[in-house]
């Protein structure tokens, strides 16, 4: 397994394997017990429709860890596995 720092995660473009800019990567969620990664937040692309999708407050998208696909230039995100409103309600961004 290939190791990325989060840093490096930063602002790198998130996009669906059917070509949808979501935007970039503006966080990292993770479970404050288990330190497992929950999702990715993201500025959302200017031209994305938010309504089907998860966002906090600040209307960052929240993107499941599991919906990622792979990581390079930039991410790529499995279309059929991205969460919609009701599949993640409980996850919620916590601000410092």
């Amino acid at each position: 397994m290939v190791r990325i720092l989060a840093s490096k995660l930063r602002d790198v473009e998130l996009i669906t394997d059917t070509g949808v800019r979501l935007g970039w990567v503006y966080d990292l969620s993770f479970d404050e017990k288990s330190g497992e990664l929950l999702v990715i937040v993201a500025e959302p692309d200017e031209d994305l429709d938010k309504s089907d999708f998860v966002v906090d407050h600040e209307g960052l998208l929240l993107i499941p860890v599991s919906a990622v696909r792979s990581i390079g230039e930039v991410i790529i995100v499995d279309s059929k596995k991205l969460a919609v409103k009701s599949k993640l309600k409980g996850i919620r961004r916590k601000t410092t």
